[in-house]
């Protein structure tokens, strides 16, 4: 399903949409539009994603692709105010996610087959994995 979504966009026009995203943030910051500290940033993403969960409640799709957007963005922004790569945090945030995902696949043993259980079970064997360093 994630695959599948993923195809429909090529390499460029994501890495594009970042550029984009960033240069928007900046341009805003050389006008003074920036938060003095990095407090103002998370308490954006805090709003951000209370507001996600409103809609997930709603179940309005326009909305909610607004609100994951500015969601996005405030993650851009605040890897962009604390001198970051955000495409180096992501490439990052990938590599911890596989190696641990690889490892619980190593450690898994019989899968439930109810979704609930198998839930848990898979995320016990995350957190094992997690607790290790990995």
């Amino acid at each position: 399903m994630f695959f599948e979504m993923a195809c429909n966009y090529n390499s460029s026009e994501i890495c594009a949409l970042f550029v984009r995203a960033l240069e928007i943030q900046e341009e805003a910051s050389n006008y003074g539009f920036e938060w003095l500290d990095v407090s103002g940033i998370l308490e954006k993403i805090r709003e951000e994603l209370d507001e996600i969960e409103k809609e997930v409640v709603k179940g309005d799709l326009p909305k909610l692709k607004k609100e994951i957007g500015d969601l996005y963005m405030a993650g851009l922004h605040l890897a962009q105010f604390l001198k970051l790569d955000p495409v180096e945090c992501l490439e990052v945030a990938c590599n911890t996610f596989e190696k641990r995902w690889r490892k619980v696949l190593e450690n898994v043993k019989d899968l439930p087959d109810d979704k609930v259980a198998r839930l848990e079970y898979l995320e016990s064997v995350w957190q094992s994995v997690k607790s290790l360093g990995e």
